[in-house]
């Protein structure tokens, strides 16, 4: 299963998305799951390095990972940032047992 962890500061910004694991909707290579999560993180990060955002990606296929964070925001930063939440949510509300979404406050 992927999970999802979104965090949001005081100030509701979305600080950091980290998504971590395998669905095992399909074997690697075939799961439209991780494809789309995968797809979702990285169109997002496209547009923010577009806008030369104050952003921090890291990633590792191996264990397998993915974590963007953001420190400094602007309303297109939070547009991009909710469009991408909203992405997760929609993929894991049709396969919700391959993706879970947590959200915490920081």
């Amino acid at each position: 299963m992927i999970k999802a962890k979104v965090v949001k500061g005081k100030d509701d910004h979305i600080k950091e998305i980290y998504v971590s694991g395998h669905s095992g909707y399909n074997d690697l290579g075939k799961d439209i799951v991780c494809s789309a999560v995968s797809t979702a993180m990285y169109v997002s990060l496209g547009m923010l390095e577009k806008l030369n955002s104050d952003y921090r990606f890291t990633s590792d296929e191996s264990l397998p990972y993915m974590k963007l964070e953001v420190s400094k925001y602007n309303e297109l930063t939070n547009l991009i940032l909710d469009n991408l939440v909203d992405t997760l949510e929609g993929i894991a509300l049709d396969y919700q047992d391959f993706l879970k979404i947590e959200e915490l406050r920081r």
